[in-house]
């Protein structure tokens, strides 16, 4: 018998046998590399041979993605095929895949992902396909779960909210997020629990800037230190980068409210709060500006 997932959201598909393709979305569209990870380890129990192929838009330019899908391997039962950004496929692909899920190769498993939620949406109705569209506390969730799980297998106890704070900051990319836990469980070798000072010492953006420190400026409303913090991300931040700064925010902020990291007055959370998410809107496609722009606007408004 195959080990069940302990990852709730894929429960269901790793419960049957595999289905020909699958395709996250939503704020679950990271989570592509999770879910190949589940199947590698219910395979791997099993006893199945299997191998995996990850494929770039070169790939799909360079060779018949139906003929390669469609031919069996002399080494291995199943072949994984994970496939790039739907949103970045062309319509000749996209309808490829349409056409080879209508009679698929029983020893193949696809596994997409789209950041284009409304494409993904139309795309998730293709036959043969399993579709699951997520919103962001779940694909937290997930990637806690498997943090904690993951801590628990190297011998060491890593509580779900320092989890939690480690997905949020690495903004639900499983890649980020694994490579980022595994240097957390390399830094604790010897230890048996992660502590919050562990975190500290690793989670600092580039070696240059501790967003632990730069929560607690905010909160205290020390705007010297905040904006000279925030400045020194921004230099070099990509836009994506500006997500999983408003996370780690955010739960460093949760973690204060319930006294956890100190206290902070109710008036001040709240302020916070609500800036917080305004951000997070506004980075999102509700403002024009640039998340560097939108993170200097808001930020003045609450540390005046």
């Amino acid at each position: 018998m195959s080990k069940k997932s302990d990852i709730s959201l894929f429960q269901s598909w790793l419960a049957r046998p595999p289905a020909p393709a699958y395709l996250l979305y939503g704020a679950g569209s990271g989570l592509a590399g999770l879910l190949l990870k589940e199947w590698e380890n219910r395979l791997r129990d099993e006893g199945v041979s299997f191998e995996i192929f990850r494929w770039t838009m070169e790939d799909l330019e360079r060779e018949s993605p139906t003929l390669a899908w469609r031919s069996p391997s002399f080494f291995s039962r199943m072949r994984i095929f994970v496939l790039p950004d739907i949103a970045e496929m062309k319509k000749i692909h996209r309808d490829e895949v349409k056409s080879y899920l209508s009679a698929p190769e029983p020893s193949a498993m696809l596994i997409f992902h789209g950041t284009d939620f409304r494409q993904a949406k139309t795309f998730s109705g293709i036959n043969n396909m399993l579709a699951l569209a997520l919103w962001e506390d779940q694909a937290i969730e997930a990637l806690a779960v498997y943090a904690v799980n993951t801590a628990k297998e190297a011998g060491v106890s890593l509580s779900r909210d320092r989890a939690t704070f480690l997905a949020r900051f690495t903004g639900c990319f499983f890649e980020a997020f694994d490579a980022e836990l595994r240097k957390l469980l390399a830094f604790v070798a010897g230890k048996n629990t992660v502590t919050e000072e562990d975190i500290r010492a690793v989670c600092v953006f580039r070696g240059e800037v501790n967003l632990f420190q730069l929560a607690e400026a905010l909160e205290r409303k020390d705007a010297a230190t905040t904006l000279a913090m925030f400045r020194r991300f921004a230099q070099n931040a990509k836009d994506d980068e500006y997500h999983k700064l408003t996370g780690a925010l955010a739960w460093h902020l949760r973690e204060s409210v319930r006294g956890k990291k100190g206290s902070i007055p109710v008036e001040r959370a709240t302020e916070l709060f609500e800036v917080l998410s305004r951000i997070d809107r506004e980075i999102k496609g509700e403002s024009r500006l640039s998340p560097r722009q939108v993170y200097e606007i808001r930020l003045l408004s609450v540390l005046a």
